[in-house]
């Protein structure tokens, strides 16, 4: 499933790495393409959106 998010609190690479590796612990072998500047999260996992979602709040990134 590919699931586009936006995610505005990101603002640094060190965001993108929390981020992408929350979301790796939902499914490791998760496809994850972060556009800092753009502050979008694409990512291709069979992972339910929910929990992709969960993942990323519990680092305390907002979800726009």
């Amino acid at each position: 499933m590919a699931l586009e998010l936006k995610v505005p609190s990101m603002v640094c690479e060190g965001c993108v790495d929390t981020v992408t590796k929350a979301i790796k612990t939902v499914d490791s072998d998760a496809g994850v393409n972060v556009d800092l500047e753009t502050k979008t999260v694409s990512v291709e996992s069979p992972a339910s959106e929910e929990s992709i979602k969960q993942a990323i709040v519990a680092t305390g990134h907002t979800i726009g």
